[in-house]
């Protein structure tokens, strides 16, 4: 075994020596065609020897993403990203009651930082290997124990890996194995992808986040493509769960290039809180966006979910839970833009909100009630939210946002200062770096 394993080692060693020696060879003829600007150089033509090994480093960095993404197609990229949130009825558990990941009050929150090795499959070759692909994403931050992956520790976790082969029935049968971001839903994990910074009540504590299974996806042209999935896992706000399997799916069209429809699903049996028998879950719904000139567009979604025996509050058992939200999005210029959201959500069987603990992680999905070890009671009740957003971009690569949210509900499930209270108005800073 020991041989074997050598021989590729040197094949490789003896790869990257060759191509330092070939940029090498290019740096030291660069260097001798500028000999006697050189020699002009008051400073002795140190300052321009600290410029050559700058080139050269950098021509190794791009030579080696060439490498990676021409050769064997593999990207390498992800994003950093911080915030503050200011809490203006300042709970002294420092706490922003049911929210998802912007739970930290009056502090600095290190969100994520996340990276991504991502191989994607081809259709264009007649080789099969160039029809297999991966991903990998990895975590590290305070949001990553509340994401749902596979948790290595508090403070990091795989969000998604899964194997990919584009088979060849048709225009290509994307088959995945693993575990992926779920298909319901307009909102996602990363931050980047979202309008506003806070994430909406419909996706964080409604929605799974991550599902884990198999999954087949088939675009039959550019205006229908279809979605489906067995899953066995789902990571969401009622924490991770094993289960019979469900199915997931998504049905997305796009009658003109301007508007496109998505309708989800989400069928199957689920276990319920301590103390129910637990049933059927459904959970169906879709949004609708459109683009109304090159620099607005907007987008509305809505969904109905139910799920049998698993309410501990409601004389029938069954826990319903349902809402809509609205997002405006509108782009001055390329650096500055306003998004807006307005939701309104109903978790009646009270049994998808108000389910976090105040525990130094995650903290997430807390209502006043909850201590260290225990969630607030059950309750039945209506929110609804407004968020304004003031998005800056210095440049491509960086994203800072300004956010107002103002949360109310039908319940006292927030707090002010050491009681309880049916609103909380934040202000929020967002900074993200994308890689």
């Amino acid at each position: 075994m020991k041989v074997t394993d050598r021989q590729p080692r040197r094949g490789a060693a003896f790869a990257a020596g060759l191509l330092r020696f070939i940029l090498s060879l290019f740096c030291i003829s660069l260097f001798s065609s500028q000999t006697y600007a050189q020699s002009e150089d008051p400073d002795g033509g140190i300052g321009y020897l600290e410029h050559v090994a700058l080139r050269l480093k950098a021509a190794e960095r791009a030579v080696g993403k060439r490498i990676l993404s021409e050769k064997l197609n593999i990207r390498l990229y992800g994003y950093l990203e911080g915030s503050y949130t200011q809490n203006f009825n300042n709970p002294s558990n420092r706490i922003n009651q049911l929210r998802i990941f912007d739970v930290n009050s009056n502090e600095v929150r290190p969100n994520l930082a996340q990276v991504v090795l991502e191989r994607e499959s081809q259709s264009t070759s007649g080789n099969w290997a160039d029809r297999l692909g991966f991903k990998l994403k990895f975590n590290a931050g305070r949001d990553s124990d509340f994401i749902g992956g596979t948790n290595l520790s508090d403070w990091s976790d795989f969000q998604e890996f899964y194997v990919q082969y584009l088979a060849p029935v048709g225009k290509g049968l994307d088959i995945k194995l693993g575990q992926f971001n779920s298909v319901v839903g307009y909102e996602v994990v990363e931050s980047p992808r979202n309008a506003n910074y806070s994430r909406s009540w419909l996706f964080g504590i409604g929605q799974p986040f991550t599902t884990r299974g198999g999954r087949l996806s088939y675009r039959f042209d550019d205006q229908v493509s279809l979605t489906v999935g067995l899953i066995g896992y789902i990571n969401s706000a009622r924490a991770d769960s094993r289960h019979d399997y469900l199915v997931e799916s998504a049905l997305t069209l796009a009658p003109s290039k301007n508007t496109s429809v998505t309708l989800y699903a989400l069928a199957g049996p689920r276990s319920g809180p301590t103390g129910t028998s637990g049933g059927t879950l459904f959970l169906g719904g879709g949004y609708v966006s459109v683009r109304v000139t090159d620099q607005a567009s907007v987008v509305v979604e809505s969904y109905y979910a139910n799920q049998s025996g698993s309410s501990t509050i409601s004389a029938s058992g069954n826990a319903r839970w349902n809402g809509v939200a609205g997002y405006v999005m509108y782009d001055l210029n390329r650096r500055w833009g306003f998004r807006f959201r307005s939701e309104l959500f109903e978790d009646a069987g009270g049994y998808v909100s108000c389910g976090g603990t105040t525990d130094y992680q995650p903290r997430a999905n807390v209502c006043f009630g909850a201590s260290s070890t225990g969630s607030a009671p059950a309750v039945a009740q209506t929110v609804w939210e407004v968020t304004s957003t003031l998005q800056y971009k210095p440049f491509d690569s960086l994203i800072t946002r300004l956010e107002y949210r103002y949360d109310k509900s039908s319940q006292h499930v927030f707090q002010v200062g050491g009681r309880a209270t049916t609103y909380q108005p934040t202000l929020s800073l967002d900074v993200i770096y994308l890689f």
